[in-house]
């Protein structure tokens, strides 16, 4: 995903409005554990947001996935172990302090889409808040990169839609929308991320 960067004005962060959403992800994210994961996203990094700017991101993705049907969780840390036939989805989100040599001089963030198991995403944070300016605005634009990076992970594809989570370019229309309510799968994405999934995962019997 590639987010155009230009210098931005840094906003104050608003705490009540961050400590709600920290809560809204970790209410969230407990109320799915009981119920079968499809994926478990792994994070780890030296260049993550603050908490509740990370957080938050993570919440408003589950819920931005689940839509689409599917059931997240996450982990912060590295995975362990392997993971047999209908086991979730193993990917691995790594903030990176430093933009990597292969990342473009727009992307925020890029994934492996063609990875097996612990497929990984490089998330450079830095770049989404140059855009941001403010850690409410970072926090909803984290979230779509998360979903848009993890979709094409699911779909094992590099192809864009022309709106919505899995567009190429979002604009500064676009950064207004999600911040106010977040942006939505296409109907033929859903649909390539659910064949993905169901590839991948298998009988759960």
């Amino acid at each position: 995903m590639e987010v155009p960067v230009y210098p931005a004005q840094i906003g104050a962060m608003k705490p009540s409005i961050l400590l709600a959403g920290l809560l809204a992800a970790s209410a969230n994210t407990q109320a799915r554990d009981s119920k079968p994961a499809d994926i478990i996203v792994y994070v780890t990094g030296d260049g993550a947001p603050s908490g509740p700017v990370d957080y938050g991101a993570r919440g408003t993705a589950t819920s931005i996935l689940a839509r689409a049907g599917v059931n997240v969780l996450w982990r912060d840390g590295e995975p362990k172990g392997g993971s047999g036939p209908g086991s979730a989805v193993v990917i691995r989100v790594r903030f990176s302090g430093k933009i990597p040599e292969q990342a473009s001089r727009e992307a925020a963030a890029y994934a492996l889409p063609f990875g097996g198991e612990g497929t990984a995403i490089t998330v450079m944070y830095e770049r989404i808040f140059a855009v941001a300016g403010r850690a409410s605005r970072a926090r909803a634009i984290l979230a779509h990169v998360l979903a848009h990076e993890i979709g094409h992970v699911l779909q094992r594809t590099n192809q864009h839609a022309a709106k919505g989570v899995m567009k190429a370019h979002w604009t500064g229309r676009d950064y207004d929308a999600m911040e106010r309510k977040p942006l939505t799968f296409t109907l033929e994405d859903v649909e390539l991320i659910r064949l993905g999934l169901a590839g991948r995962l298998g009988s759960r019997e």
